[in-house]
């Protein structure tokens, strides 16, 4: 549910802005000997910023004419299925080599986008204003639509499954 929500307030936004959006994921191995029900696979996107993208704070932003190319480093991605096969968790960004010729200044998933459009955020974990920016998206109350008015990066606390034991949250260290 709250991928979904999460998603659904920037991913409309995000297929006009980047129409050709290629995730190219590639690696997919179920044998993790610590978690069996988790998934690893890699993925190195490709895109062309060539739409308006309506950006929850800043406006509209407008891509150079001619476009420009999202060409994101390779990421680590993960999902935890239950025994009944739902999906439980998922990982996703998680810059795997940052010198690898990509534009993004190493940054992956949405921080990535994000710096192609020259929104540029720090995606390091421990971020103290990544943090704060988190915390503030999670307090703000849903837009008139029932979804999230800026994108948050995690659940709220009473949202949380039992089995989630971690106290950290989103870039917190």
């Amino acid at each position: 549910k709250d991928i979904i929500e999460t998603l659904g307030s920037v991913a409309e936004d995000m297929k006009v802005a980047f129409p050709d959006m290629e995730n190219n994921a590639f690696g997919l191995t179920a044998d993790d000997p610590i978690e069996p029900n988790r998934v690893w696979y890699f993925r190195r996107p490709r895109a062309t910023w060539s739409g308006p993208f309506k950006h929850p704070t800043a406006g509209v932003l407008e891509p150079p004419e001619g476009g420009k190319p999202y060409i994101a480093p390779p990421e680590a991605c993960s999902i935890i299925l239950t025994d009944e096969g739902l999906v439980q968790y998922q990982s996703v960004g998680y810059v795997t080599d940052r010198f690898t010729g990509d534009n993004t200044g190493g940054r992956g998933a949405v921080f990535g986008l994000y710096a192609v459009m020259g929104q540029e955020i720090d995606a390091s974990v421990g971020s103290p204003i990544t943090s704060l920016l988190q915390k503030v998206a999670a307090m703000l109350p849903d837009g008139p639509d029932g979804k999230p008015t800026i994108p948050k990066s995690y659940s709220k606390p009473e949202d949380l499954p039992a089995w989630w034991k971690d106290k950290r949250m989103g870039a917190e260290a």
